[in-house]
């Protein structure tokens, strides 16, 4: 199993305005071309305490929704594909499950944002965590060997960090280019500091 983790620190003390963290996914999807099967969101909070924060799930493309699948649980809205879907930590369990016909590749955005991304209070004790799962139309999970059958997974850290992981060696995750010049701004004030 090729496993690849990528962790992005968007922690920027020093600057005041946060903008949302996002993360644009493309999926390969060219051995389930033709087929039926579903696509699964979920969006869930920490253990303990976490702070509030969404997910949206944007620009979706690359399958056809089968009309009348979509079911939402706890803090899911919006859809059907290739609408954007919305996620809430509101509840323990925050889910957004469609049957899709799949296409030869699957391309979304993730678009993370609220007071956990915005305005971390340093009083959360558990991030928050975001799953994406592809499964046939049995429900076998497809295109990854993760045991729990996640192609890829997002944590929101307590810090305004995510780390992303992608157990699927068909998932690509290219970091917005944003996120990379405030990473690079944050680099430049240590280095400055620590100069100083």
């Amino acid at each position: 199993m090729k496993t690849s983790s990528l962790v992005l620190t968007l922690a920027l003390g020093a600057l005041s305005a946060r903008a949302d963290i996002l993360v644009p996914v493309l999926v390969n999807t060219q051995s389930l071309k033709g087929t039926t099967g579903f696509v699964d969101f979920q969006f869930d909070p920490g253990p303990i305490s976490s702070q509030s924060a969404t997910v949206k799930v944007e620009d979706f493309s690359g399958a056809s929704y089968v009309a009348g699948s979509q079911i939402d649980t706890g803090g899911a809205s919006g859809g059907a594909l290739p609408s954007v879907v919305t996620l809430t930590n509101s509840t323990a369990y925050n889910d957004d499950y469609e049957s899709v016909i799949f296409g030869g590749s699957m391309g979304f955005t993730l678009d993370f944002g609220g007071s956990a991304v915005s305005a971390p209070n340093g009083k959360a004790s558990s991030s928050s965590s975001f799953g994406f799962s592809l499964s046939d139309i049995n429900g076998n999970p497809v295109l990854t060997k993760d045991p729990n059958g996640f192609d890829l997974t997002v944590e929101l850290n307590t810090n305004c960090a995510v780390t992303l992981t992608t157990p699927s060696p068909d998932v690509t995750i290219t970091p917005e280019p944003s996120s990379i010049l405030m990473m690079g701004g944050a680099l430049l004030l240590f280095v400055f500091a620590r100069y100083r």
